[in-house]
């Protein structure tokens, strides 16, 4: 687009100069025959010229007087241009003085010539170039998402790699351990192990199939399902020499028991992962209040609000997790309808508190 631009105004402006070129060139011409036709001295034709060339050239078109750049004139064209200058042919019906021809140059459309392409490709090339910035910071901004979520799904994976190499290479040793003989406590890392495995699987099947899975709503004691969680990750706990306390009030819920589950479990599974060993984990249900409270590494309070983000972590070096687990849980219980809150103290601890929907306010949500 510059480039035609800058085109059709070069062939606008060099029509505007051969123009002018004619007009000053003809007048010059007819000053010249008139000086002529009056018998004015020759060599005086040429004291005030500044800018045109005077050539005078006799009916066999050889010079008589001239200052012209060259000597090859074309004349049988009236007005025409080379590389280097511009003429005007002029010629008497009968010769004066011997004078038949009067050529007049502009020695300096050559120069115009160039200057004004110096200055369109001057133009062009300033205008290609803010283009080209303009266009990469563009493509930056444009870019950057893509960008970080590429980063962020690379993080993902190495994640997730780190995440199941130390469960599989325990099951690993541990099953070649019992090809030689059997050991109980080997067995209970196998099952820990195990239990490690299909809660990452767990995790990320929830992330990849969720919106595909029908959800089946019945009536269950979420007591009952929060002691069953708990006693499913005492073995991992302890492999911390962490604690699990459990003080739970029946409470009947009608949702889907295994988007539940999931929710309980992730919100677990964070617990022993950011508690500081040999410390306790304490797991309340009074009423319609589930609280779950570790002495951990705590969250800062400017992470609070971002911490239920996909892939967010809090700490990379706390050893573990890759930033899907609450993720998981705030999709849940915005599905069901549960408030979620979070207390933490940095070094201290944090406490996850969800209150459930009555029982009668469930019952109206799934009828509607």
């Amino acid at each position: 687009m510059l480039g035609t631009i800058g085109f059709l105004y070069y062939k606008e402006k060099i029509a505007t100069i051969d123009r002018y070129c004619g007009v000053s060139m003809e007048n010059m011409a007819m000053q010249i025959k008139m000086d002529i036709l009056n018998n004015k001295e020759l060599n005086s034709l040429f004291d005030d010229v500044e800018r045109l060339r005077i050539g005078l050239f006799d009916k066999n078109q050889q010079p008589i007087v001239s200052n012209l750049t060259t000597k090859n004139i074309d004349f049988k064209q009236k007005n025409y241009s080379n590389v280097s200058s511009a003429f005007f042919v002029s010629s008497f019906i009968k010769p004066k003085q011997g004078i038949k021809y009067v050529i007049i140059e502009d020695s300096k459309v050559s120069y115009k010539m160039v200057k004004l392409k110096s200055l369109i490709w001057t133009i062009f090339w300033v205008a290609s170039i803010f283009v080209a910035f303009v266009g990469y910071l563009l493509s930056r901004l444009l870019l950057k998402p893509v960008k970080d979520n590429f980063d962020v799904l690379n993080r993902f994976i190495k994640d997730s790699a780190h995440e199941l190499n130390t469960p599989v290479t325990a099951l690993m040793m541990s099953a070649n351990y019992l090809k030689k003989s059997y050991d109980k406590e080997i067995v209970e890392h196998m099952l820990m192990s195990s239990k490690m495995i299909s809660e990452v699987y767990n995790s990320i099947s929830y992330l990849a199939f969720h919106d595909l899975d029908i959800e089946s709503k019945e009536k269950f004691d979420l007591s009952e399902l929060i002691e069953e969680s708990a006693n499913y990750f005492k073995e991992i706990a302890q492999n911390k020499n962490i604690v699990i306390e459990t003080d739970l009030d029946r409470l009947n819920i009608y949702m889907d028991r295994n988007s539940i589950k999931k929710l309980i479990n992730n919100l677990i599974t964070n617990a022993i992962k950011y508690s500081y060993p040999h410390k306790n984990i304490e797991i309340t249900l009074k009423e319609n209040i589930f609280k779950i409270k570790d002495e951990g590494i705590g969250i800062e309070h400017k992470n609070q609000k971002t911490i239920f983000q996909r892939y967010k972590r809090i700490n990379d070096k706390s050893g573990g997790g890759f930033g899907i687990g609450l993720d998981i849980v705030k999709g849940i219980c915005k599905k069901n309808g549960i408030k979620i809150e979070l207390e933490s103290e940095v070094k201290k601890g944090s406490t996850f508190t969800l209150i459930f929907p009555q029982e009668r306010d469930s019952l109206a949500k799934s009828k509607k």
